[in-house]
């Protein structure tokens, strides 16, 4: 009998094995990758702030972003600048196994290469099924449990638990331009043109490589080709490997049940208006801790004992959760002319100067509210 075992290996779950087994719980992280890092897609790109609260690994960033450009349909521009970095990118499949290392290093179990095929609630604690690549079933049992299986839904639909209201679809590719780029902005596409309900990006590494992708409320991978030639019109879209992921939007339902836990993105927990989940999910993963610490002092693992994680969350990030969906659904319905219209207004009226002390890159709600009164006043 595990004291907790964790369904996930991403951020969230393996940060909330991090702290549980420090705190000298005997903690299990069950995963289908045969190694951690290997499903890691995602664009990398980590705020300041979470490497300043969380200590996290630096090994795998690659750069600092210091400037955001957004770029209108026709190409009008919108730049913000910082004099401190604003984000960091890293390479995700390493960023992942460096906090496996620190949870084995805490004592942390691993089982890889396992499916999780049901989560089941017994008198003294709950019973996961698993089912390795080459059919062996297996189960293993514990006093708690946590479910941070990222888009993965099925478990917690099973469960009656919470789920995502619903899902954009984002692909990305790395390539490689032969020119450096380190110190080039970021820059964000958006445009019904572009990326419907969604935008796109191009993130540089250096050394003449950039992430460029996006996410959208229809199929992505149709709006890539254009996207491409226009970030990067000498690659070929041919010569690119695409990854792709589904993005989780707005949760409905609860997170919480009698000793179990919904965490991270499987709960809902991402940015809305980026698609970012790693500081939502390392947040979650935090409170996650705190609450299930407490529920074993007291010997109480009862959905009301735990009932602290969702008040938790949503104080830290439930409103942007719910402004950034919003936001993202009134933008979603404005037609690629007042787009248009609306950076030329920006641009005359300085709006990124207006939203001086508004602006940071985890904390939208502010410059959100801001630019929803911006674009009411002129629509």
């Amino acid at each position: 009998m595990n004291d907790a075992i964790v369904v996930g290996g991403g951020p969230a779950g393996l940060h909330l094995a991090y702290r549980l087994s420090s705190a000298g719980l005997n903690v299990a992280v069950i995963d289908d990758q045969t190694y951690i890092g290997e499903h890691a897609v995602c664009s990398g790109v980590i705020g300041e702030e979470a490497f300043g609260r969380f200590a996290l690994p630096e090994r795998s960033v690659v750069t600092k972003i210091h400037t955001f450009r957004a770029v209108s349909p026709l190409g009008k521009i919108l730049e913000h600048r910082s004099p401190s970095a604003l984000a960091r990118v890293v390479k995700k499949s390493e960023f992942n196994k460096d906090l496996a290392f620190a949870c084995r290093e805490a004592g942390v179990k691993f089982h890889l290469g396992c499916y999780v095929t049901a989560v089941q609630r017994e008198k003294h604690g709950m019973a996961i099924s698993c089912r390795s690549r080459h059919g062996e079933e297996s189960f293993l049992r514990a006093r708690v449990a946590a479910i941070a299986s990222g888009v993965k839904v099925s478990l917690t639909k099973d469960l009656g638990l919470v789920k995502p209201r619903e899902f954009l679809r984002a692909v990305q590719a790395e390539v490689v331009t032969g020119k450096d780029g380190a110190e080039h902005p970021t820059e964000i596409y958006v445009g019904s043109q572009v990326a419907p309900g969604g935008f796109g990006w191009k993130i540089p590494l250096g050394q003449g490589r950039y992430r460029i992708g996006l996410m959208s409320s229809s199929s992505a991978r149709p709006f890539f080709s254009a996207l491409l030639e226009r970030a990067a019109p000498e690659v070929q879209v041919n010569s690119v490997r695409l990854s792709a992921k589904a993005i989780a939007q707005a949760p409905i339902g609860k997170p919480v049940a009698d000793r179990l836990l919904v965490i991270g993105e499987a709960a809902g927990h991402i940015k809305t208006s980026t698609g970012g989940g790693i500081y939502y999910g390392l947040l979650s993963a935090e409170f996650a801790s705190q609450v299930l610490l407490d529920a074993f002092r007291r010997g109480a693992f009862s959905s009301q004992a735990l009932s602290a994680f969702e008040r938790y969350c949503q104080s830290a990030f439930g409103n942007e959760i719910f402004l950034g969906y919003l936001l993202r659904k009134l933008v979603a319905r404005f037609p690629d002319s007042f787009i248009e219209k609306a950076f030329a207004r920006a641009k005359e009226t300085d709006f990124f100067a207006k939203l001086n002390g508004k602006l940071s890159f985890d904390w939208h709600q502010r410059a959100i509210l801001a630019s929803m009164r911006m674009l009411f006043d002129f629509s």
